[in-house]
């Protein structure tokens, strides 16, 4: 019995080394590239949703600095048009503005969206990126409100899937290579506690790319003309982290996306920033390891005190 208890502890300790193993060389790949901005296409356009500030907003001052015309598409439409005259006077670009509070997007989906690929059907666009995100109260699943489940699934779920639908066809069809960056999130990789709709529309988000991923390579004849990113940072100084009394790890816009700009094209899926892949393989040993360095352990399920809803 001792001897089948060795084996059997040999066998799961080295599957999880090869894993680990297999994550830290996956991790720095991911690092270690450069991708060629000119490989999609010169004066195409970068469509950009969650546009007006965040990591949104930083996405489009990256790739316009690299010469991309960028769509912003935000609900806000001052902060919109500042961040669009913003790039226009700093760069040598062009700047279309959409205004479009995605929360309202369960009324009518499908004139919702629409009206976003009409608004753009003659520009050619290059690069989609989905990262307007909901946060939601920090609370446990039964005490959220219907507006904070509705509004969860309406900007995490809705959007990205609709959004892709509309363009990847075209972007598949494109001479130059085309990609799609989808904003996740850490939190998708572990069962995070008063997290629980936001985590979950985040791995939605996440598992949607990866098996995009794998669905475009074949529509395009196994061709490396798409790239699809499933980019999951932890905390990255934004409007959304700034509820949050403890931010560990915490990293700017700008590193978080210039390192997960380099993964593009080399990997299906990114933290973005060293410190954040760092997390994520921590998580990927112990699950409870991300609840633990968020401070997040006042939930113990056999002391939970019930309340009646």
């Amino acid at each position: 019995m001792l001897e089948v208890l060795e084996w059997y502890y040999f066998i799961v300790g080295l599957w999880t080394a090869i894993k680990i193993g297999l994550e830290v060389y996956y991790a720095c790949k991911s690092l270690l590239s450069r991708p060629s901005f000119l490989s999609y296409g010169s004066n195409s356009w970068v469509l950009v949703t969650g546009a007006s500030d965040g990591i949104g907003f930083g996405f489009t001052e990256y790739l316009a600095c690299q010469g991309f015309n960028i769509i912003l598409i935000g609900r806000n439409p001052n902060k919109t048009h500042n961040a669009a005259r913003y790039l226009e006077e700093k760069f040598p670009i062009k700047t279309k503005c959409i205004i479009k509070d995605f929360s309202l997007c369960t009324e009518n989906p499908i004139e919702f969206f629409t009206d976003i690929k009409e608004q753009t059907r003659d520009l050619d666009i290059s690069i989609l990126i989905n990262n307007v995100g909901y946060g939601h109260a920090f609370d446990i699943f039964a005490s959220l409100k219907e507006d904070d489940n509705l509004s969860t699934n309406a900007i995490n779920i809705w959007s990205i899937t609709f959004l892709t639908k509309l363009y990847l066809p075209d972007m598949i069809s494109r001479k130059q290579k085309s990609a799609i960056i989808n904003v996740s999130s850490i939190t998708s990789q572990s069962p995070l506690v008063k997290s629980s709709l936001y985590a979950a529309s985040k791995s939605f988000g996440d598992l949607f790319s990866l098996i995009t991923t794998q669905e475009a390579k074949y529509l395009a004849n196994n061709s490396t003309n798409i790239d699809v990113l499933s980019l999951r940072p932890g905390f990255v100084d934004t409007p959304l982290t700034q509820k949050f009394t403890r931010k560990p790890l915490l990293v700017s816009v700008n590193e978080c996306i210039s390192y997960a700009w380099s993964s593009i094209g080399r990997v299906d899926y990114t933290s973005g920033h060293w410190k954040h892949q760092f997390l994520y393989l921590a998580a990927r040993v112990n699950e409870t390891f991300l609840s633990i360095v968020m401070g997040n352990t006042e939930l113990k399920w056999p002391t939970l005190s019930r309340k009646k809803y």
